[in-house]
């Protein structure tokens, strides 16, 4: 009997949109230990891996009326945007799993509602997401299920069309193609999942090849419906199955091809439980073909015995007549016997103690390249012939050139994947062998708590994929201790991670980076602050600028360079003197090791313009500056870089000034008069009024001076002391023309 040869579909299994939904509905139910988890309506259409869920404490509600707090997830299929405002209303925490592919169907219909086209959704109408593009219309939009359904509706001038993500795009042509000519206005968004078209076509192609196809997926599932559909127009044998349960081996009779795929709701591991079950049979195969072999074994030995039996009788006869004559020729035969069956033993003893290995399929073996090529691998397992592994068996990577893998001569794991194909090769897979290993490192290295090394393939919603051997997953929230802005920067870069969850059913790896940088964070932290000194210069990385001024990581621990400790000069922000990941060097102003508070200063390790000013300048100098703020006792003025004086308001003019803009404004470069410096409280006394002419006095009037003759002398030597004390300037110059006004 042959060998069954099983052959999975190029795209079978989780869609990007249900993986990702997975994803964080794990994430969500591991990080939130205190909250009720729901998902509104079955995550995905696989009552298997709801079921799975449902252990992780994740409940499906049928509806918002059942959840009354705790966090609620949108599935894949999406709804309709009245239910995320329900959800708002009851204050629920909503995680939002809608597939991208949905919410762009969802968004198109809404757009074309808005731009007054006759809105058309292809799909099936009980369909949860086409129920949520409906409502992202406004329910306005028209849902038909085939072509048929058009000849009942009225087209408008402006039509436009979206679709279910998994509908056929060959069916969603042929709708457009009767309409188009119809309208005078169509405008068509493609929202079929580009997955689904390579899903069905290679489904097809592989049904068209196999003796038995079998789709694996809920019988709730419209995309796995479809698949099945597509496999049995080939008028190849076609099972939709939930399980490998399912199975009648009576389906098999007379079949050597089997072909395997699967819609997008269905996890890997029920995938593998069907190719198992396929192994299971192919055993069972060669167990009845080896006790085949044993009986026509044991039927010969039981025809050599009947013959020797009659030899035997018939050589006792002749004895006892040529007994006498024969006894020499007896012995010499006795001898020739016996060499000749030590002979045999010895034969049989080298056949049985040669180098050729008892391989079985599924077994996990060591062998050697021998040769490489366009097509793949040669390797020595000490078997007859040579193993081959083709190019799509080397890595869980795409393989172009094989030599990129391995080299000549170099030592591999390999799983053989069956002994003799129709050609008679042996067929081992890299991968496979690679894919077992990769899994015994991930749980050893989640059970002790290890630190792994992989690199990062993709950014997805949610987090980023890691290539550990196997597909694994960081959430966003444990790339990296605080928040990151751009995931897409991390691509290509290989991280220090840790393992957080591990499922290998469901080919579940969730690992971690913040976990690694928290330790090596709390480590570093304790060394720093046991170093730290008052006075102690030290280096670290700019982290953040804040209005009051700056964080800067020391290793571990950060402290406060205040906007007062930057620069000797005014400066109005933190970004005139330094920017977010720059290094620099600060002073340590002050450390509280108990409440782990450090205060920097960056000006104390610079040059104190105060004591150069001092050594520069000299009273009675006159200097350049501009004008930086007005106060209400007169204007600063910065003269050099980190030093300002103060004009007083007295200073800035001979005549009488009652605000500082009377006379500058900021901004202005002025010239200024030195008239005093004091390094030690670091002030310079400035003044405009010294380089003025001094105004002379002015004459009194007639009409003044015989006013001041009927005063008494007394009064006149006191109003002689005003003006002095004045600096010169008459009462008249002082209050004014108020005499003028009184006459």
């Amino acid at each position: 009997m042959k060998v069954l040869e099983v052959i999975t579909a190029e795209e079978a299994g989780f869609c990007f949109g249900v993986e990702r939904a997975i994803d964080m509905v794990l994430e969500a139910a591991s990080e939130n230990d205190d909250l009720n988890v729901y998902t509104l309506g079955p995550l995905i259409h696989n009552p298997q891996v709801v079921k799975k869920l449902e252990e992780k404490n994740v409940k499906v509600a049928s509806s918002l009326a059942e959840i009354d707090s705790g966090i609620v997830i949108i599935r894949s299929h999406g709804v309709a945007p009245e239910i995320i405002e329900q959800a708002r209303e009851k204050n629920l925490k909503i995680i939002d799993a809608t597939c991208p592919y949905v919410k762009n169907a969802q968004k198109y219909a809404r757009q074309l509602v808005d731009e007054g086209y006759q809105t058309f959704i292809y799909g099936d109408q009980d369909h949860p997401e086409v129920q949520g593009i409906y409502g992202a219309s406004d329910k306005k939009a028209i849902i038909i299920r085939e072509k048929e359904d058009l000849k009942s509706v009225e087209l408008k001038a402006k039509v436009g069309f979206v679709a279910q993500t998994t509908k056929s795009p060959e069916s969603f042509r042929d709708i457009i193609n009767l309409v188009i000519t119809e309208v005078k206005e169509l405008k068509v968004f493609n929202t079929i999942c580009n997955t689904t078209d390579v899903r069905q076509s290679s489904a097809k192609r592989l049904a068209e090849d196999a003796d038995i196809m079998f789709v694996i997926g809920g019988h709730n599932s419209a995309n796995t419906t479809r698949l099945a559909e597509i496999c049995a127009a080939t008028n190849t044998p076609t099972y939709h199955i939930e399980t490998a349960a399912e199975i009648e081996k009576e389906w098999l009779s007379g079949k050597n091809k089997v072909g395997i795929t699967a819609g997008a709701s269905t996890p890997d591991w029920l995938i593998r439980e069907v190719i198992q079950l396929m192994n299971e049979e192919n055993k069972e195969v060669n167990v009845e073909s080896t006790e085949n072999v044993e009986e026509k074994e044991e039927q010969v030995v039981e025809e050599v015995e009947e013959v020797e039996e009659t030899t035997e009788e018939t050589e006792e006869t002749t004895e006892e007549k040529e007994a006498d004559n024969n006894e020499e020729a007896e012995e010499s035969a006795e001898v020739d016997a016996e060499e000749e069956a030590e002979t045999q033993e010895e034969a049989e003893f080298k056949y049985s103690d040669n180098d050729i290995a008892d391989l079985r399929k599924g077994q996990k073996v060591t062998g050697t390249v021998v040769e490489i090529n366009d097509n793949g691998v040669y390797v020595d397992v000490n078997y007859k012939t040579d193993g081959f592994i083709p190019l799509r068996h080397l890595s869980h990577r795409p393989v172009e050139d094989a030599h990129d893998i391995v080299s000549m001569d170099e030592e591999i794991e390999v799983v053989i994947l069956t002994l003799e194909d129709d050609e008679g090769n042996m067929i081992l897979s890299k991968k496979q062998a690679d894919y077992e290993k990769a899994w015994e490192k991930i749980v050893e290295a989640h059970e002790n708590d290890e630190v792994i090394e992989a690199e990062v393939t993709k950014e997805v919603k949610g987090g980023l994929v890691v290539d550990v051997g196997v597909r694994g997953f960081i959430p966003a929230s444990h790339v990296a201790i605080g928040y990151v802005d751009d995931l897409s920067d991390y691509v290509g870069e290989t991280l220090r991670l840790k393992v957080i969850e591990v499922e290998r059913d469901n080919n579940n790896v969730v690992l971690s980076a913040k976990k690694v940088l928290e330790k090596e964070r709390a480590a570093k932290k304790e060394e720093t602050l046991a170093s730290l000194e008052e006075g102690q210069t030290v280096e670290g990385t700019v982290t953040k600028l804040v209005d009051f001024g700056a964080f800067i990581d020391l290793g571990g621990i950060e402290g406060l360079l205040h906007i007062s400790e930057m620069s000797w000069g005014r400066i109005e922000s933190p970004a005139e003197v330094l920017s977010e990941g720059e290094k620099v060097e600060v002073q340590v102003l002050g450390v509280n090791k108990e409440e782990e508070r450090i205060s920097l200063g960056l000006k104390q390790l610079l040059p104190d313009p105060w004591e150069e000013f001092a050594e520069k300048h000299y009273e009675g100098e006159v200097v350049e500056g501009k004008i930086t703020k007005l106060v209400d006792f007169g204007a600063f003025m910065e003269v050099e870089k980190g030093i300002e004086g103060l004009i007083h308001i007295s200073q800035l003019s001979h005549k009488h000034v009652k605000t500082a803009d009377e006379v500058v404004n900021v901004g202005d470069v002025r010239e200024a008069k030195i008239i005093n410096i004091d390094a030690d409280q670091e002030r310079v006394g400035l003044s405009l009024k010294e380089l003025e002419e001094k105004p002379e006095p002015k004459e009194k009037s007639s009409s003044s001076s015989q006013s001041s003759s009927k005063g008494s002398s007394s009064s006149s030597q006191s109003s002689s002391d005003d003006n002095s004390s004045s600096g010169g300037a008459t009462i008249r110059e002082i209050v004014g023309d108020i005499f003028d006004q009184g006459e």
